[in-house]
């Protein structure tokens, strides 16, 4: 885990960029590609190859989760987001099982798996920005916010 301070900031600026993106609705569906294809390299750090791994993911997760309980409550998740409406908005899309906290299977495994077409445990740049895109839009479209394509 000796990595975890560098994800921590990938992550962090990651859920910034999107949360921002997602906020300013009116964007088109270009300024939020923009936005995600930014944040890429920040969470390919380990190695910087080009390819996300899981492993860069579930440290991002674990620097979020302080008590250690092995879940990201919304506190957690909002200590590290802006304070933006939509991140209730954005934490509630990743509670696929509603119970109020984010398990590592719900927030970064789940969203790897679909990320990850061939399964060989690598996420393609593209993979990720289509992948992020497409879940602000759908956000967007679903809780009232309406940004424009």
């Amino acid at each position: 885990m000796a990595y975890s301070h560098r994800m921590s900031k990938g992550m962090i600026l990651i859920i910034l960029s999107i949360t921002i993106s997602a906020v300013f609705s009116q964007s088109h569906h270009h300024d939020i590609a923009t936005a995600v294809d930014q944040t890429f390299h920040l969470v390919d750090f380990d190695p910087k190859d080009g390819y996300l791994e899981i492993q860069e993911l579930t440290a991002g997760f674990h620097y979020m989760d302080k008590n250690g309980d092995g879940v990201l409550s919304f506190d957690e998740y909002a200590n590290v987001t802006s304070t933006d409406a939509i991140q209730h908005d954005i934490f509630n899309h990743y509670d696929s099982n509603n119970d109020g906290v984010l398990q590592k299977s719900e927030y970064v495994d789940t969203p790897f798996s679909l990320m990850d077409h061939n399964g060989d445990g690598l996420v393609t740049r593209h993979d990720y920005d289509h992948f992020y895109t497409d879940m602000i839009h759908h956000i967007l479209q679903n809780n009232g916010h309406h940004g424009r394509k």
